[in-house]
């Protein structure tokens, strides 16, 4: 199969995800916008009726509000604001996607959702000691594992999962399995679906971030906070060889080992009070 023929399958896989990560988007372009208002935000997010309902549950659960639950989304966005609709819609999204597990890699639903999750707080927290946007970090650890999610789709027919003791490299035996890596693919379905430059480029290539072409801190990031993930007994099988947290990587991310570790234990408080909206 060739590249080529590998990409109009992916489009079509694309196609047929859910629609709740293409919204996300859609929604961080508008929180760009200096004169963008809620309004907007709400029509954006009632395009997905599921969605909506999620986040509605979300928001009213105790992670989010000790007090009387939001009726509506137009209130929960009165009331929370902006940047708090925008990680719940995350959050929301990253459970829409992630509904089934992915069976080529032998991960299920619950722990490819807490990996998202627990990376997309890792990558908010130590963002803030860079000039990353915050948000745009938080984004790129929820979507980080979207190629994964696309090669599930594409290859329906695997007979056995990844196996690391038995099938080595984890982007050699995807090459061999789909002709693609999950991180290529993760490239071409976020750019289909309008991501930022900056978030694709990053996730493309978290594994190798020396190879990224351009500003690199992101993509950095990006690498150290799924590694702190996998430190923290949430990672995936076979990413850990690709996530080591280098003298190099953390120069690279303008950090230094201490501020990601205090950064990945503020983010693991964070997750333990959100994990249970997940389910």
């Amino acid at each position: 199969m060739t590249l080529t023929n590998v990409r109009e399958i992916l489009l079509h896989v694309a196609k047929s995800l859910p629609a709740a990560p293409q919204i996300l988007a859609k929604l961080g372009h508008l929180r760009l916008e200096p004169d963008a208002d809620l309004g907007e935000a709400t029509g954006i997010l009632k395009v997905d009726a599921a969605l909506t309902a999620r986040i509605l549950r979300i928001a009213n659960s105790p992670a989010y509000t000790s007090g009387a639950p939001y009726a509506s989304l137009e209130q929960a966005l009165a009331r929370v604001g902006f940047v708090e609709i925008y990680r719940i819609a995350g959050v929301a999204a990253v459970a829409q996607l992630a509904t089934q597990g992915l069976k080529m890699y032998g991960v299920g639903g619950a722990g490819l959702r807490e990996n998202s999750l627990l990376t997309a707080l890792v990558m908010e927290e130590v963002a803030t000691s860079t000039p990353i946007d915050p948000q745009e970090a938080y984004s790129a650890g929820l979507l980080r594992s979207t190629g994964k999610v696309a090669l599930d789709g594409l290859k329906k027919d695997v007979a056995a999962a990844y196996d690391p003791a038995a099938d080595g490299d984890l982007v050699e035996w995807e090459e061999r399995r789909a002709g693609v890596t999950n991180c290529e693919a993760a490239a071409f379905v976020l750019t289909e679906w309008r991501f930022p430059s900056s978030l694709v480029s990053a996730i493309g290539h978290h594994y190798r971030p020396e190879l990224c072409p351009g500003d690199r801190v992101l993509t950095h990031l990006l690498s150290l906070a799924a590694g702190e993930s996998d430190r923290l007994g949430f990672g995936l099988p076979g990413e850990r060889p690709f996530l080591a947290a280098t003298a190099e990587r953390l120069e690279e991310a303008g950090i230094d080992r201490g501020r990601l570790e205090a950064g990945s234990a503020a983010a693991f408080r964070r997750f333990e009070v959100i994990r249970p909206t997940l389910g």
